[in-house]
């Protein structure tokens, strides 16, 4: 499964390489075609806050509220890790692709 460059209009772009290709402010991936740099848009830029801000709320919960370090690993720190897997993994196959604001130097 191949997704389209907004530049160039090939399906170069594997679901690795769009996973990787960041997000709106970031320099992106280059086109293996075109050359031109492409980043995830705006979708993954709504379903990136909405999955961490709840895992960024219970990380800070668990620290303030257990002492021992392990709890702080297995209530807060487990679900951040979930959640930025999540965001990779809905990277790779949802949304589009669009080409990146910033210039590469």
């Amino acid at each position: 499964m191949k997704h389209t460059c907004p530049h160039c209009g090939e399906k170069t772009f594997s679901p690795i390489r769009k996973a990787l290709a960041g997000g709106m402010t970031s320099n992106g991936q280059a086109c293996p075609s075109c050359g031109g740099r492409c980043v995830n848009g705006k979708l993954s830029l709504i379903v990136n806050s909405i999955t961490l801000l709840p895992a960024m709320v219970l990380v800070f919960i668990t620290y303030f509220r257990f002492d021992t370090m392990m709890d702080v690993v297995k209530g807060g720190l487990i679900p951040l890790l979930a959640a930025i897997a999540f965001n990779y993994i809905f990277n790779a196959f949802f949304g589009k692709l669009i080409p990146a604001i910033r210039k590469f130097k």
